[in-house]
């Protein structure tokens, strides 16, 4: 490769990255930081460093980290078997040993008003089942009669009472109604008054929609059949 320069030549003496590659086949491995124009030329190959909210990451490690704790974890154990902290307690005044107590106490009744505002909390909600309830709370119903309690054999039974059913509230629609034959009656002036709406394909009472017979964009310069010849 040549290069003229204002009439004279100029040779070029670094080899391109790709006849390197060609000469050294298989072992050729691209390194861009050879490139790198620094002050001190030992500093290419640096690690570039780690940054996180503009702190150095780096900054924060400890080699020597795992080491440390080992030698921390080494002198635990040997506070634990000298029995350091077990002679703790045992060195407490009297006045200690009774803040220890209040504050047991003082932590007993604030989880008792923390149970009393949840249970307050869930007052004006609707009603749960005591069957939700059992389920929360982990109790099983007894569906067994070996697990019902044994009443009394000497007392009598009420089977009437026992089985006895709540008799069926009537519905809304005939609620008001005398017998069968006014129900009919209402039912059928019911749907002769629907007639007209359905006619008119009414969504309700308040419904006013009146649809375009024509719609715009659909007939506005259409041609229909036997248009074409006069226009």
């Amino acid at each position: 490769y040549q290069r003229r320069v204002r009439g004279a030549e100029r040779t070029r003496v670094t080899k391109l990255e790709r006849e390197m590659e060609l000469e050294l086949g298989d072992e050729y491995i691209l390194d861009l930081k050879k490139h790198y124009d620094l002050p001190n030329p030992d500093d290419k190959y640096d690690d570039i460093p780690e940054i996180w909210e503009g702190h150095n990451i780096a900054d924060f490690v400890d080699p020597d980290i795992m080491q440390k704790l080992e030698e921390l974890e080494k002198e635990e154990a040997m506070l634990e078997e000298a029995g350091v902290y077990e002679s703790e307690e045992e060195n407490l005044t009297e006045e200690q040993k009774e803040v220890r107590v209040k504050a047991g106490l003082i932590r007993k009744e604030k989880a008792v008003i923390r149970h009393r505002h949840r249970l307050n909390k869930h007052r004006n909600r609707t009603p749960v089942s005591d069957r939700v309830i059992m389920k929360k709370q982990g109790i099983k119903r007894a569906r067994s009669i070996s697990k019902v309690p044994k009443a009394d054999t000497d007392m009598p039974m009420d089977v009437d009472a026992k089985f006895q059913t709540k008799k069926a509230k009537p519905g809304r629609d005939v609620s008001g109604l005398r017998d069968a034959k006014q129900v009919s009656a209402v039912k059928k002036m019911k749907k002769r008054s629907q007639i007209k709406m359905n006619q008119f394909g009414r969504a309700g009472e308040a419904d006013r929609h009146i649809a375009a017979k024509l719609p715009k964009h659909l007939f506005a310069g259409k041609r229909g059949a036997g248009k074409t010849d006069r226009r």
